[in-house]
């Protein structure tokens, strides 16, 4: 590229050395010296070509995979962050379920102490009754055998009574 700089310079020298012709706007220029500057370009233009080709090419490739690794960080981003949000309501899901769970459970501790205690207490009104007829029972049986033993003994005494005469 240099080179080519280079080459335009000689140019510009030529041209500003040649001599201008009257009334006129154009000069005189040594066509030799021009034609030696042209093929001079011609033949190490490709060079420069090619470099400035090379350049392009590494720069539309260095583009290309910029853009394609930029896309390959997009996609693995959104792939983290579906995958963040698929966790998130996983996470969401397993605390709602867990917290069902826990109320489910809470109430069904509840409704068992409940039936617990109307079990209990079925089975200690049932026992009550019991010992109330077993206690009606024995207050029977006392005053039955209160009025035996009380009959007994005024058969005793009679019969004491009847024995001194009386």
């Amino acid at each position: 590229m240099d080179a080519l700089l280079d080459y335009l310079d000689d140019i510009e020298e030529v041209l500003e050395a040649s001599k201008s012709l009257p009334f006129t706007n154009k000069i005189s220029v040594e066509k030799d010296r021009i034609m030696d500057i042209l093929n001079e370009i011609r033949l190490n233009l490709p060079d420069d070509i090619r470099s400035a080709q090379r350049i392009l090419g590494d720069h539309d490739r260095i583009v290309a995979e910029g853009e394609r690794k930029a896309a390959g960080l997009v996609e693995a981003a959104e792939a983290e962050a579906r995958t963040r949000t698929n966790n998130h309501e996983i996470f969401r899901r397993a605390s709602e379920q867990a917290s069902e769970t826990l109320e489910e459970a809470k109430k069904d501790a509840r409704d068992l102490r409940l039936n617990a205690m109307d079990y209990a207490d079925t089975l200690l009104k049932d026992t009550e009754a019991q010992l109330r007829e077993y206690i009606a029972a024995a207050e029977q049986q006392h005053k039955n055998a209160l009025e035996f033993f009380n009959k007994l003994i005024d058969i005793i005494y009679e019969n004491r009574e009847q024995l001194r005469g009386r």
